[in-house]
């Protein structure tokens, strides 16, 4: 079964076509990685997946149903984390943590101050002075203590050191194995996806270029990483 399914999604905005035709599987239990370059249309597919996007045409499912905005039942078995500031800047990361567990049934208090503890998330700052990566750092927090059966990542290690990369990267890895959850994720950094990704779709200029099995895709271009299969196929657009 799959816990994601897109099929011809489309965003159009006027003249601007940011998701164009994408048609993905994402089977339950894997990690789904979406690599591109920075404006490729990474971000606009996960808001069209979280529902916080309407399409211009095509459908998408998350787990099992369509993906409807407002569908608040659907979404407390989902967890996002967006590029985009939309917590409450007022609110302290420790506030924030507190409000959140008000409005999720499944809400851990022992899976949010590992997590919060782990990634070292300043939970006396107002969210409005936290930096990009700690920001970051804070919706991972939030986005795992509910036990979501599905995550959504744009970009989640934008903005992190190489150090704090490592550690992100290490609590999800052991978050997935432990849990079994599905993951989809959107990286520019072949070394991010290579690390954790089951299956890898090459998006550029809002279209999935290639996709499958990250070892498949690896053999079929006769390369050694997906680093080479990623930079043999944007050499070859350019000739």
């Amino acid at each position: 079964m799959n816990a994601i399914e897109a099929r011809q999604l489309t965003r159009v905005f006027g003249r601007l076509c940011a998701v164009n035709s994408v048609s993905i599987d994402v089977p339950q239990g894997t990690v789904f990685g979406l690599l591109g370059a920075n404006g490729a249309g990474k971000s606009t597919l996960l808001k069209l997946l979280a529902g916080h996007l309407r399409p211009t045409s095509g459908m998408a499912t998350v787990l099992g149903k369509p993906v409807t905005p407002g569908d608040s039942a659907r979404w407390l078995r989902v967890g996002y984390v967006s590029q985009s500031r939309y917590l409450p800047g007022w609110m302290t990361s420790a506030e924030c943590l507190r409000f959140a567990r008000a409005l999720r049934p499944r809400w851990d208090d022992t899976k949010a101050t590992h997590v919060a503890a782990r990634l070292e998330v300043p939970l006396n700052v107002k969210i409005r002075d936290l930096s990009r990566g700690n920001y970051v750092r804070l919706q991972i927090a939030l986005a795992l203590a509910h036990n979501p059966e599905v995550i959504l990542l744009d970009e989640p290690t934008s903005g992190l050191d190489p150090s704090g990369r490592r550690e992100l990267l290490g609590l999800l890895v052991d978050e997935i194995g432990l849990r079994g959850r599905t993951v989809l994720f959107s990286s520019h950094l072949v070394e991010d996806i290579e690390r954790m990704a089951d299956f890898v779709g090459i998006m550029d200029s809002g279209r999935i270029v290639a996709s499958g099995p990250i070892e498949t895709l690896k053999a079929t271009a006769v390369a050694a990483s997906l680093e080479e299969v990623f930079f043999d196929y944007v050499n070859r657009r350019s000739e």
